[in-house]
């Protein structure tokens, strides 16, 4: 495992002025393109791609199989949790990062920090 920089505004590539590709259910490609799109970059996804989604029911978690995307605004019904939260005998109330000149010394995954030195978070991962 090693520790990964978190860009921030400014360590991103330069933006593209291109128009993105219209969304299919072709392979899925890297492209090749050395510009980063900007936030309110849009494709078109036509009606017919566009799924019904299920309730959360406290099963595993699954990819899915359904050629459908879902709407940016779509809900799903949340009944009882059927099992309480684990934060590793942590609460969440006033999450903050670490602030600290190094590393912590003992990390473990998906730990996070801010590193003093060079103004930047950190988070640990495999």
């Amino acid at each position: 495992m090693a520790w990964k920089r978190i860009l921030l505004e400014g360590d991103a590539a330069v933006l593209s002025d291109t128009a993105p590709v219209d969304v299919d259910f072709l392979a899925a490609d890297k492209g090749v393109a050395t510009e980063a799109s900007r936030q309110d970059h849009k494709h078109d996804v036509p009606e017919a791609l566009v799924g019904d989604l299920v309730a959360v029911d406290g099963g595993a978690a699954a990819v899915g199989t359904a050629n459908k995307f879902v709407r940016a605004d779509h809900k799903h019904a949340l009944g009882p949790l059927v099992a309480d939260l684990d934060f590793a005998k942590n609460n969440a109330i006033g999450m903050a990062l670490d602030v600290q000149a190094a590393a912590p010394s003992t990390p473990v995954d998906g730990q996070i920090y801010f590193n003093t030195t060079d103004d930047h978070p950190y988070v640990y991962v495999a």
